[in-house]
């Protein structure tokens, strides 16, 4: 079975995955309510079978596309694409002063994809502090669980694979990044992050590995609260 979920993890993270997002990119203030801010990037991803599946940089970049709207002083809500058929949002809400330094918001969202019948769901928080009133680090942990029901197999049928267990495929994924704003409503975002497997159903003919992320976008549109 170990050879058959490398096997699957290399066809999912490689070009097949192109469009989806795979970073953080954001920090803990929310948009001003009423506000739309965009986000236009791309991130590499990297894990032990690269070399050994013939991948490059020019099949592990992937887009960094979405949109970030205010809800209300201390709430946003962000959209964008997942696994390129589906879709997936979330909701941040930062429980600190939003005109304060020191930003720490709780996050949770959900993703679904329609070809290969995924569902997922995640919750975290992510910690920022501005400086100079231009430049924020932050850093985010989130976990997300994926329930995979619809993943051809990459063999045939065989009472010898692992039956499904219902327990998803689970990640813990961390993120250090930092954003610069400017008064213009443009900025520039940098990001690294890595995946933690922490669970994987035998029997869905999916497993994620151990990855790290790197990528850089912009954001444009309404700057957060300052």
């Amino acid at each position: 079975m170990t050879s058959l979920r490398r096997a699957v993890a290399a066809m999912l993270l490689g070009p097949s995955l192109g469009g989806c997002s795979f970073g953080l990119f954001q920090t803990a203030h929310t948009q001003p309510p009423g506000t739309v801010a965009g986000r236009l990037g791309a991130t590499e991803v990297l894990n032990a079978i690269d070399e050994e599946a013939g991948r490059d940089v020019s099949t592990n970049t992937t887009a960094e596309v979405g949109v970030r709207v205010g809800l209300a002083q201390r709430v946003d809500i962000g959209l964008g694409s997942f696994f390129l058929s589906g879709a997936r949002a979330d909701v941040k809400v930062n429980v600190l002063d939003p005109k304060a330094a020191l930003a720490i918001a709780p996050r949770f969202g959900l993703g679904a994809q329609y070809k290969y019948d995924v569902l997922m769901v995640e919750g975290g928080a992510i910690v920022s502090y501005r400086l100079f009133g231009v430049l924020e680090p932050y850093g985010g942990l989130t976990f997300a669980n994926h329930w995979i029901g619809g993943y051809p197999a990459s063999v045939d049928p065989s009472p010898d694979l692992a039956r499904r267990t219902g327990e998803g495929n689970g990640l813990l994924q961390a993120a250090l990044g930092f954003a610069v704003d400017t008064k213009q409503g443009f900025g520039l975002m940098a990001e690294y992050g890595h995946w933690f497997v922490m669970n994987n159903d035998p029997g869905d003919n999916y497993a994620f590995l151990p990855t790290n992320i790197v990528g850089v976008a912009i954001r444009f549109g309404a700057v957060q609260s300052h």
